[in-house]
């Protein structure tokens, strides 16, 4: 089973194709998807499509970008969206001190920590942005030592490897593994145990290198794959079973019994 865990088809610009594009999907053996929010209308996107499409599963939450805008009112829609159908995970939310637009770390922080105790209030898993952070999340984890975290589309370095990888978390590798300059980012991805492997596309966004340039799509992530098992030393097929294994642990909508 192989699943796309981290894509944006309730992104403007796949929405209106979001029914090919899973096919498209299906057709060169991606399972499943998730589907994953970033602000309220984008989170409640994501569970309308997890409720038309039953190999989608949706995350909802606010990205640290929001954190200078989003009231209690945002904040108690997430919560109502974390017990809807189809949801399994709270995400995408996190830390990003990246250039001019970012919020203040004290508002980012707070933000990530309501949305901890909305995932930990609904037994869901937390998607976790970060992006030039340093270790600055490990405090909140170690504040909730039950969440299971998956570190989406993970471009840190070794000394945050290690702690999550320490605290049981999932690590996410996208199309930037792929990119020829991006040894180092392979290096890490190689040091990871295979039972806290995924893969995703983070579509619209980092399409792999046969695609840069151009929109990202979740049939895509078979190129990721191929990338992240020649850095496991492994076959591409056994590492789809073992990372389709991992996101059905992680996000419970993909589950059998689902």
């Amino acid at each position: 089973m192989i699943v796309d865990s981290h894509a944006h088809l309730n992104h403007e610009d796949l929405l209106p194709e979001a029914e090919a594009i899973l096919e498209r999907a299906a057709a060169v053996g991606v399972e499943a998807v998730v589907v994953a929010g970033y602000d309220v209308p984008s989170s409640e996107r994501a569970v309308e499509l997890a409720q038309r499409f039953p190999n989608v599963a949706a995350a909802v939450g606010l990205h640290p970008y929001e954190a200078g805008r989003a009231g209690e009112a945002e904040i108690a829609a997430i919560a109502d969206l974390a017990r809807e159908r189809g949801v399994g995970a709270i995400g995408e939310i996190g830390l990003d001190y990246h250039g001019d637009e970012y919020a203040p770390k004290e508002l980012q922080m707070e933000l990530a920590s309501r949305q901890m105790a909305i995932a930990h209030e609904a037994g869901l898993p937390v998607v976790l942005h970060l992006r030039e952070t340093g270790l600055d999340i490990i405090p909140l984890l170690d504040a909730y030592p039950d969440a299971r975290a998956v570190f989406h589309c993970f471009d840190g370095g070794a000394a945050l490897l290690t702690e999550a990888i320490a605290r049981g978390a999932f690590i996410s590798f996208a199309g930037n593994l792929t990119y020829r300059r991006n040894e180092g980012l392979r290096l890490l991805a190689s040091r990871v145990p295979r039972e806290r492997l995924l893969v995703e596309t983070d579509s619209p966004y980092l399409a792999p290198q046969a695609h840069r340039g151009r929109r990202n799509e979740p049939a895509y992530v078979l190129e990721t794959l191929a990338t992240l098992a020649d850095c496991q030393g492994v076959a591409a097929a056994d590492l789809a079973l073992q990372t389709g294994r991992n996101a059905c642990e992680v996000f419970r909508p993909l589950r059998p019994e689902f």
